[in-house]
């Protein structure tokens, strides 16, 4: 191969070289013919992007400026066919290299040729310049051994190209439209605009000056400028075009002359461009006549201004000087006139704005635009800080030089604080509406999803009793974990909407976290310290205490995920009053504050309003659904209280609950084992069929006889024909007159020696916990069902014998 490999060869050279060519279909290089060497040879010497594909499996070899054109493809495709180089261009380009190869053509060559190729990993349109000449070699069939490829990627040029035509397109439309916009101003504008010489003569001007001054346009531009301006002003007028002619921009007033002989006056501003003066002029003789009036009346304002003490008015003169001092000044600001009149105004800003240069800026600006209004914290003589809303007006002579500035200054500091707390009263109600409507939005959407976990988790535990083939209770085991999931999900969006049924138990706060302190320090985890602080004097409060046990244990693992290098967990307790004024809630009494605090990073402020939204989380979709903290928003306002967010950047974040405080004795621990079932008759009211045919599967397997109706109508059909159950068992929510609620009412009235029973997953039960009624939330299972049951008809009144 040496005569392949020169001794300076490129990286192509010495690859070909060193490659074992025996092993390809193009055999060792002693056997290649005259020909391949020669091309080979031509290719790895050329600078030009090209290749040789040799004989019938088309044989790729390239040399070193066609690597840009394979990209990733390099360098595996030396020696290997096309086929294998460039699959996604295959159907169409070997027909084409076969054609050369047979004869059927002597060469092909195309511009910008578009191809779909795989660059990446990916299909990628691409463009190429490509030219396909036949190698001829006598010992080939039809004397054609392959095929000099020479190809430059067009791609870029073509999307440049594109792009600048787009380009060029836009800005024409642009040029063209800017070109209407100034025809059209130069029609319609009120003001006076011109082009004139440097010696003050028009060339052109637009329409509205001869509605102003009577002229018309052929003859303003024969008239000369000192034929047009008021003598009084021709002389600052011809200094203004001397300035002009220097190259400045100039603004002036002057008077110019209408065809019945009365002057106009007019406000110019002029700026010199290529030869030419362009003048815009607004006619302010109006304001002129009012600047009069207003020159007439001012000393009687300056004798009102002086004895104004809800104002502070003050004149400054161009510098910022104080040159007057009114009574209100003397009263925000603490100064004697004979203390400030004479010294610089800045001396009323904080040393921050004055090291930043605000005084200045706020003169600059007044003098630039005529005004300037803004609000800020301004000091008194005595050191303290008021709020100020201040206006600073330019003042100008009659030529429009400024001749000083006037000042009034006003203390809002009483009002600022007030609409702060507007504000603040404002965005906590709308954020409690807001929550409110999700509140309903979730709770709908929980109330069918209960029914349909009912439905799934009953039978599946109905399936469990009768079969016994392993594969099946797996499918079975399934189910339960499946429905279990969906029972805690809708369990946290009734809590979230404040719809779930609470069973709610006073408890001592030290002695139900002493009870779950291992469960909340495991969830923590190591290199996180847990630090439960409740006071003995805690005051009890009552909760269901399995929510209140998630609530905290959500609160908790957040604060853990919050910091990931370690940290301190505080739990804290303290009693404390409450006014309607202190919570948009407008909560009012005593009350427990639950703090959990960690150090953790914090949370961003414009994130803050969201974190108790369903859904809403920052974490992962591994680490969290988004219901925490919903859970913890809804147990706490369904509790009677609400809970709060407080965060700062680097600092960490604590959520306090509120909690209202009862007075009641703590509740012995409950007697949680599942009790058997019985032979009593139940009267089961249930409007949704499928719920209801599972729970009277379960009631029959419990023992019970159940006679099932779909609404309370047919229910109080069943007592009045003298069929009187032991127990009603009705889900609240029915279609009709009558709800649940209002048939057990009835019941108790009417049948007081029935039990009653209430089933729901969605309703508000304040009423019906409030008159005592027992209440089994859904979805419930078996035991739940057996322990409900069992204790209401244990309760019942013992008005009648049974059999």
């Amino acid at each position: 191969m040496s005569a392949l490999t020169p001794p300076s060869a490129s990286e192509m050279a010495r690859r070909v070289g060193e490659k074992d060519w025996s092993k390809t279909p193009l055999g060792a290089v002693a056997t290649w013919s005259h020909s391949l060497k020669l091309s080979v040879a031509l290719v790895l010497a050329s600078g030009f992007p090209m290749a040789v594909r040799w004989g019938p499996e088309l044989v790729q070899i390239y040399n070193d400026a066609y690597r840009a054109i394979l990209r990733e493809k390099h360098p595996q495709a030396l020696g290997r066919p096309i086929s294998e180089v460039w699959p996604e261009v295959c159907p169409e380009l070997e027909p084409l290299s076969r054609a050369i190869l047979s004869g059927e053509r002597a060469a092909y060559f195309a511009e910008d040729h578009p191809w779909t190729v795989e660059r990446d990993g990916r299909l990628e349109e691409a463009r190429f310049t490509i030219s396909y000449s036949s190698i001829p070699d006598e010992a080939a069939p039809n004397g054609i051994g392959g095929i000099l490829v020479t190809c430059v990627e067009t791609t870029e040029r073509m999307r440049n190209e594109e792009a600048l035509k787009r380009l060029n397109d836009r800005l024409g439309a642009e040029v063209a439209q800017r070109t209407r916009e100034r025809d059209r101003i130069w029609q319609i504008s009120e003001d006076l605009l011109g082009v004139a010489d440097f010696a003050g003569r028009f060339v052109a001007v637009n329409p509205a000056w001869t509605p102003l001054l009577g002229w018309r346009e052929h003859e303003l531009r024969r008239m000369p400028l000192a034929e047009l301006c008021h003598p009084d002003d021709l002389a600052r007028a011809r200094a203004a075009f001397a300035r002009l002619a220097e190259g400045m921009t100039v603004r002036l007033e002057s008077r110019l002359s209408h065809r019945n002989g009365s002057w106009r006056w007019l406000d110019w501003t002029m700026a010199p461009e290529e030869g030419f003066v362009y003048a815009i002029g607004r006619n302010v003789t109006a304001e002129k006549a009012a600047r009069e009036a207003l020159r007439e009346s001012e000393r009687q304002f300056r004798l009102l201004v002086a004895g104004v003490t809800d104002y502070a008015f003050l004149m400054l003169d161009p510098r910022g000087v104080v040159t007057s001092w009114n009574a209100g000044a003397q009263r925000i600001k603490g100064y004697a006139a004979h203390e400030i009149i004479g010294r610089h105004f800045s001396q009323f800003y904080t040393a921050a704005d004055r090291a930043a240069g605000i005084p200045e800026r706020a003169l600059a600006e007044a003098e630039r635009r005529g005004t300037r209004e803004t609000e800020g914290w301004r000091v008194r003589k005595d050191g303290s800080l008021f709020f100020a809303s201040v206006v600073i007006d330019a003042i100008r002579d009659e030529a429009g030089e400024l001749i000083g500035f006037a000042k009034i200054t006003r203390d809002i500091t009483e009002r600022r604080a007030a609409q702060e707390a507007l504000q603040r009263a404002q965005e906590q109600l709308a954020q409690s509406q807001k929550m409110e409507a999700l509140g309903q939005l979730v709770g709908g959407i929980a109330h069918d999803f209960n029914n349909m976990l009912m439905v799934v988790g009953g039978n599946a535990e109905n399936l469990r009793r009768r079969l016994d083939d392993p594969e099946t209770r797996r499918a079975l085991d399934a189910i339960d974990t499946a429905t279990a999931r969906g029972e805690n999900l809708t369990r946290q969006l009734l809590a979230f909407s404040r719809r779930q049924s609470l069973n709610p138990t006073v408890i001592d706060l030290g002695e139900r976290l002493d009870a779950i302190r291992d469960i909340l320090s495991s969830s923590a985890r190591g290199g996180i310290a847990l630090d439960i602080r409740i006071p003995k004097k805690t005051w009890r409060v009552a909760v269901d205490v399995g929510e209140f046990e998630v609530a905290l244990l959500n609160l908790v693992v957040n604060a853990r995920d919050a910091m990931p290098c370690g940290g301190t967990i505080t739990i804290a307790a303290r009693n404390l009053q409450l006014s309607e004024r202190d919570t948009p809630e407008r909560l009012n009494g005593e009350f427990v504050a639950l703090a959990v605090r960690d150090t953790g990073g914090g949370i961003a402020a414009e994130i803050l309003p969201k974190v108790f939204e369903p859904f809403f989380t920052t974490k992962p979709a591994p680490q969290g659904t988004g219901l925490g903290l919903s859970q913890v928003y809804g147990f706490t306002r369904q509790s009677g209280g609400t809970v709060r967010i407080a965060s700062r950047i680097g600092k960490g974040t604590s959520v306090t609950l509120y909690l209202p405080r009862s007075l009641r004795e703590a509740a012995a621990p409950l007697d949680r084992e599942e009790p058997g079932g019985g032979e009593e008759s139940i009267l089961l009211v249930e409007d949704n069929p499928e719920v209801g045919e599972v729970a009277r599967m379960l009631l029959e397997e419990l023992g019970y006889r159940v006679h099932h109706v779909d609404n309370a109508a047919a229910a109080l059909d069943v007592l009045a024909s003298g069929e009187e159950p032991d127990l009603v068992l009705s889900d609240i929510v029915m279609p009709g007159e009558l709800d649940g609620l209002a048939l057990v009412r009835h019941v108790r009235a009417e049948y007081p020696s029935v039990a009653v029973l209430l089933t729901s997953g969605y309703a508000r039960l304040a009423p019906a916990a409030e008159e005592g009624f027992p209440i089994l939330r859904k979805p419930f299972q078996r035991a739940s069902l057996a322990r409900a049951v069992r204790d209401a008809l244990d309760r019942r009144a013992p008005t009648r014998q049974r059999a």
